[in-house]
């Protein structure tokens, strides 16, 4: 043992022992622990709070949004082609955890106790419930295979202005992308509660077909035919609906233009197709009828047929109103951001969930600085009781200290006997600071023991997310800082004259 560490520990043991810096050594260890453990719990409950918020916009939202360049307001999608090549390499992308398709539409919810506006969110067969089934207050998620059903999931919030429950029914008003209202009747599958009264208020979940069709993004034909034959002459018509309402109808029978009506002498079977497309190169749709004529010698029979009607249920399933794209480190944002715009063609882009809600994303940013001034505030009390005793400690010791310099003893080793005084007493107020604070984290993360009003908080507990990396470089740049700022103090060592602290002892 060198004389160095000899004469510390023999120091440690008389501060235990000693009336005058007992006490100060107490409370300076007792500051510390006090201090560290409050750092603790700043930093577990913000990183906690900044994640379960984060959380909760990403459920409803994603981290990346692909859409139409066109596409201003994450509210009202702009329709775009869905692409099976975009999708999969999307998918590829290292960090990416997941991609869906959606199709987002204001709009207008009824029900037999009033109405509010709502942003309706159409999902399909690959869209992550995982979140809003963590949140269900009642009911269920809508089944894979019942999107193209009429059910809807909604909010309490909206559950209880409309006086609505699972099971009630209620009505949806579209407006199309040619200023038609059209209307469709829902029954409410289930009801969400996250807490966050911007989303809430807004968000219902149906089926994307039903966003598609009544939003018009694709064609559908329609023949009409008229059952009855004149003398072997049947009439015919054709409709067209969605698109942009300009419409070119392309007939199997090159002499007709138009919609018509137009004669068709029909004889025998036959079959009599229609093509339709607008100005806006919308993917065209098909209707196509097959006229049978009854197989009958007799006299009555004659002119009797019968129309099978064969359509392809309209395009608006090759339209959607974007990519969500859920990652699997939110730390790698901004490069993943960079990877997702390189994949992209020139007429879609791509927005971060930053973007997309910035006033929450800001308030986030912001805890990070209150977490930096707790820890600066904690830190300085902590230097200033150190530092305080360890002067007194030094005072307490100028007769050992005039003795060790009088035998020949240096400045130097005499002030590292205190440094390691301070070590010590910096080292156990670390230690009881961490079982103090992660003892509180680790009791609320796994018990919530401590609630919160999730009207002014959103959570209903005190969060928690406990990063040990994070701790551990607390601990470490807190003995690192204390230590550097009381070598000030240390050094009052060499003003201690050996004579002077001999002669008054």
């Amino acid at each position: 043992m060198n004389f160095t560490r000899f004469i510390s520990q023999r120091v440690i043991r008389g501060d235990r022992e000693s009336r005058i810096s007992r006490p100060i050594v107490r409370i300076a260890t007792i500051g510390i622990a006090v201090g560290v453990a409050l750092m603790i719990l700043s930093l577990s409950i913000v990183k906690g709070f900044q994640k379960e918020v984060r959380n909760m916009v990403v459920g409803f939202g994603s981290h990346f949004h692909v859409v139409s360049n066109r596409d201003n307001s994450s509210k009202d999608s702009q329709r775009i082609e869905y692409s099976d090549s975009l999708y999969n390499s999307l998918k590829s992308i290292s960090n990416v955890k997941h991609v869906q398709v959606f199709a987002s539409k204001p709009g207008i919810i009824e029900s037999a106790e009033g109405l509010r506006g709502v942003v309706i969110k159409g999902v399909s067969h690959d869209f992550d419930w995982s979140f809003l089934k963590g949140v269900l207050k009642s009911g269920d998620i809508i089944p894979v295979d019942s999107l193209n059903a009429n059910q809807i999931v909604l909010s309490s919030l909206i559950a209880k202005k409309l006086k609505v429950e699972v099971g009630s029914k209620v009505s949806l008003f579209f407006i199309n992308d040619q200023s038609d209202v059209r209307q469709r009747n829902y029954t409410v599958q289930g009801i969400y509660e996250t807490g966050l009264e911007d989303y809430d208020s807004q968000f219902v979940f149906v089926g994307i077909s039903h966003v598609q069709k009544l939003s018009g993004w694709g064609l559908e034909a329609q023949l009409l035919i008229d059952t009855v034959s004149n003398n072997g002459w049947i009439a015919m018509g054709a409709s067209g609906f969605g698109g942009d309402g300009n419409y070119r109808y392309e007939w199997s029978v090159p002499s007709w233009k138009g919609e018509g009506p137009h004669f068709l002498n029909a004889l025998g079977d036959t079959s009599v197709f229609v093509i339709v497309k607008d100005l806006n190169n919308t993917k065209f749709d098909t209707s196509k009828t097959v006229i049978d004529f009854i197989e009958d010698p007799s006299p009555t029979s004659a002119g009797k047929f019968v129309v099978r009607t064969i359509d392809t249920g309209g395009s608006e399933s090759n339209y959607i109103g974007g990519y969500e794209i859920l990652i699997k480190d939110y730390e790698a944002l901004l490069v993943s951001d960079d990877q997702i715009f390189n994949l992209l063609p020139f007429d879609l882009t791509v927005n971060k969930i930053t973007e997309r809600s910035p006033e929450i994303f800001s308030w986030l940013a912001m805890l990070d600085i209150n977490v930096i001034i707790i820890i600066v505030l904690m830190i300085v009390i902590s230097i200033v009781n150190m530092t305080s005793a360890l002067l007194i400690i030094i005072l307490e010791r100028q007769q050992m200290i005039g003795t060790l310099k009088a035998l020949g003893a240096t400045d130097r080793p005499i002030m590292w006997i205190f440094m390691n005084n301070a070590a010590f007493i910096v080292g156990r107020g670390l230690l009881f600071g961490n079982i103090l604070g992660l003892g509180i984290a680790i009791s609320q993360y796994y018990f919530h023991f401590i609630p919160l009003d999730p009207v002014n908080y959103y959570v209903d507990t005190v969060p928690i997310e406990l990063v040990w990396m994070d701790f551990l470089i607390l601990d470490l740049g807190a003995i690192v800082v204390c230590l550097i700022a009381l070598l000030i103090p240390a050094k009052y060592v060499s003003r201690i004259s050996p004579i002077k602290s001999i002669r008054f002892n």
